[in-house]
């Protein structure tokens, strides 16, 4: 109890600082984060994992067969999306894990904005991100042999894994200002990074036809996939696949402008903004959710046949707009 006091205490001391309250809570989360060893933990997974991945791809007799391009993609795909993971779970940990604490109480005492509270926090949960990546570059050097992959992989990771950092954190710590408990908003996060995970893994011939690829168009993180493939893999040109950055840039303006007109402002010691009006819209989220789910898992398969006889039909709206 007078560590979780001496935290509150230090931060409610912000405003005797010189320095601007958002950056006493972002030092005060980053020593927390890293200091306490959750970052460190979580880094040291991440490398541990991406370690193996690239031993095997580099030792394996059949793996080793692919090519320099397709191997730098794979480690580039599971770069973003572990480091989405990590950035999500410290996410949903920053208000919610301060509830649980019982330390929130004297974080709001702080006479300041408490859009300044969450910048302090968003930033400081951001952090572990470009640690990752730093980790992610000597793998891409080993796997690309010296060719020119290894250049235009680091330029995307660092711009479209950033996007997917930034995006993963503002949906973690959203779901952190809507929970009560760590527990509750770990599980959530959890749902909803395998709601978007779920149809990156789906067979290629689940992706196929047009509703499949508008799908895989509509989720940012296949969208991603898609760009990178054709991008470092089959290397093609970004005018002809730059359509495919729309969703993730969509999404984080999204998700970032939630987390700051709206919850910021908003931020309290209970849950969420307000009692009367989530229910009812969390219900019909929560339904949504499900049947985007299973139109995601459902209509690629049923669309992704297509006849092989018969005269070619004309491309449709969909299809014009996917070229494009």
């Amino acid at each position: 109890m007078s560590e979780k006091r001496n935290k509150s205490d230090s931060q409610t001391r912000a405003v005797g600082h010189a320095s601007p309250v958002w950056w006493i809570v972002f030092t005060n989360e980053l020593a927390d984060l890293w200091k306490g060893g959750k970052g460190l933990i979580l880094v040291t997974l991440y490398a541990i994992i991406l370690g193996v991945q690239t031993y095997v791809f580099a030792s394996n007799s059949e793996l080793s067969l692919m090519t320099p391009e397709r191997m730098v993609y794979e480690t580039l795909k599971a770069a973003i999306a572990m480091g989405a993971f990590v950035s999500l779970v410290i996410g949903a940990d920053s208000i919610s894990g301060e509830r649980e604490r019982a330390t929130l109480e004297g974080l709001l005492l702080t006479p300041t904005s408490r859009r300044q509270l969450v910048l302090g926090k968003f930033l400081a949960a951001l952090s572990v991100w470009p640690a990752a990546l730093i980790i992610t570059v000597p793998f891409f050097s080993v796997l690309a042999q010296g060719g020119g992959v290894f250049g235009q992989a680091l330029v995307w990771g660092v711009l479209l894994g950033s996007v997917m950092a930034t995006a993963y954190t503002g949906v973690g710590m959203l779901v952190s200002f809507w929970s009560n408990s760590n527990k509750t908003s770990f599980f959530t996060c959890l749902g909803i990074y395998f709601f978007f995970l779920v149809p990156t893994t789906l067979p290629g011939a689940a992706q196929a036809g047009v509703t499949g690829q508008f799908l895989q168009w509509l989720n940012p993180m296949a969208a991603v996939d898609n760009f990178l493939i054709n991008m470092l893999v089959n290397l093609k040109t970004l005018a002809e696949f730059q359509n495919w950055l729309t969703m993730p840039v969509v999404f984080v303006v999204l998700v970032v402008g939630l987390l700051f007109l709206y919850a910021g402002p908003a931020l309290r010691l209970e849950a969420g903004a307000g009692r009367r009006l989530w229910p009812r819209w969390g219900r019909v989220a929560g339904l949504l959710l499900i049947a985007c789910l299973l139109a995601s898992r459902g209509a690629p398969s049923a669309m992704a046949f297509q006849p092989s006889a018969g005269k070619a039909a004309p491309p449709s709206a969909t299809e014009q707009f996917l070229e494009y």
